[in-house]
């Protein structure tokens, strides 16, 4: 039988998967959310061959197009004739009802939509790239690397003018966290812009693990995140260099490990600290069954972090960064411990490790959270067209 709902179109830089790293985690976000209501059509615009693979079908129908990118900033789309050419026959010549756009650099594709869709075009942020780009620069300084940091910073500049462009020429924007739609919005009071700014919290696929029996043994904290990603590779090396010889001496005999994918030299380094490297499973369920206490000790980046709600899903506690949890509405003490020292992570996670009754209760307490807020509803996923 013929579907008869009305058609959704989305727009995004990466194939959409529940299993993927985040950004491709979003976009299945989006593809879930339209498809439940909508025939789904989405064009991926494929800077780089990952881009455009995948491990879950993607629901409605999938058109992946080859890209490329731009000299500069980082990761902005190129929208020249060979990628015209392709949209020509790849857009669908009925009207859809909705269409998202996903991630501020294909912004240029708007002017080269029918005009009726721009005029219900909804742009999907994710992060405030302007201060993304500004956190990645202090990251890249605290890692002695002037010139990249200087990088950041003229990609933070060229993304603040993008975001002012959008702010008025597109109807609606979205963002992950309620801290960047807030700012962002400040921002477009000031100019009297077109667009309406919301949050779309970052939402993970369930369903649900059953928890996990009460301790692990012996006791362990795992970090997961892909380490090519400053951001994460920051993160693993604090936690090897800094938080795991600490937390040593609190809790003799405690294993920490780092999953994810991570170039060699990342792994030599995590190695000669005594951290155990897990690799980059997909899903990570084997990580976290073995893990006692899972832990975000990110120190840059933006959005939300689908880290955490991983670690929720598979019914982990979490030690955190206040920068790792922001956006989620979680509370200290009660979702989860939040520390901004290497002294203090290392502390939290001694004092989870030592009291299965707070481990328990944050659990509980989280999954709750998640349920209430970030879980997906199971979406029936028919077969995809892939072209």
């Amino acid at each position: 039988m013929a579907d008869s709902r009305p058609l959704a179109v989305l727009l995004s830089p990466v194939r959409p998967d529940a299993q993927g790293v985040g950004l491709a985690r979003r976009a299945w976000m989006w593809a879930a959310a339209l498809a439940a209501e909508h025939r789904l059509i989405t064009l991926v615009f494929a800077t780089y061959a990952a881009a455009g693979e995948g491990a879950c079908p993607v629901p409605g129908e999938l058109r992946v197009l080859p890209a490329r990118q731009a000299a500069a900033p980082a990761d902005w789309l190129l929208v020249d004739a060979a990628l015209l050419a392709q949209l020509q026959g790849a857009l669908p010549a009925e009207q859809p009802a909705r269409v998202v756009m996903f991630r501020l650099y294909l912004l240029d594709l708007a002017q080269h939509l029918p005009p009726s869709w721009l005029a219900r075009m909804e742009l999907d942020f994710d992060d405030l790239e302007s201060r993304t780009r500004t956190s990645l620069a202090w990251l890249a300084l605290r890692h002695g690397q002037p010139r990249r940091a200087w990088q950041y910073i003229g990609g933070a500049r060229a993304y603040r003018a993008a975001e002012d462009r959008a702010l008025h020429q597109l109807p609606r924007l979205h963002l992950a966290a309620t801290e960047d739609a807030a700012a962002l919005a400040k921002r477009g009071a000031r100019a009297q812009p077109r667009a309406e700014v919301s949050v779309q919290a970052n939402r993970i696929a369930g369903p649900l693990p059953a928890l996990p029996p009460p301790g692990v043994w012996p006791p362990s904290v795992l970090f997961v995140g892909v380490l090519g990603y400053l951001p994460n590779r920051d993160a693993a090396l604090w936690l090897a260099e800094a938080i795991a010889p600490r937390l040593r001496r609190l809790v003799p005999g405690v294993e920490v490990a780092v999953a994810g994918a991570a170039p060699p030299d990342l792994i030599a380094r995590l190695e000669r600290a005594g951290i155990r490297y897990l690799g980059a499973d997909a899903g990570f369920s084997a990580a976290y069954a073995g893990a006692s206490i899972a832990i975000a000790p990110l120190r840059g980046g933006g959005g939300t972090k689908f880290k955490v709600l991983e670690a929720w899903l598979h019914g982990r506690p979490v030690v955190a960064t206040s920068h790792a949890c922001r956006g989620l509405g979680a509370t200290p003490g009660r979702h989860l411990l939040v520390a901004d020292s290497a002294s203090g992570l290392a502390d939290a996670c001694a004092r989870l490790l030592a009291d299965a009754g707070l481990a328990a209760s944050l659990v509980t307490q989280a999954r709750a959270l998640l349920t209430d807020r970030f879980l997906l509803p199971t979406l029936p996923v028919p077969a995809s067209d892939d072209h």
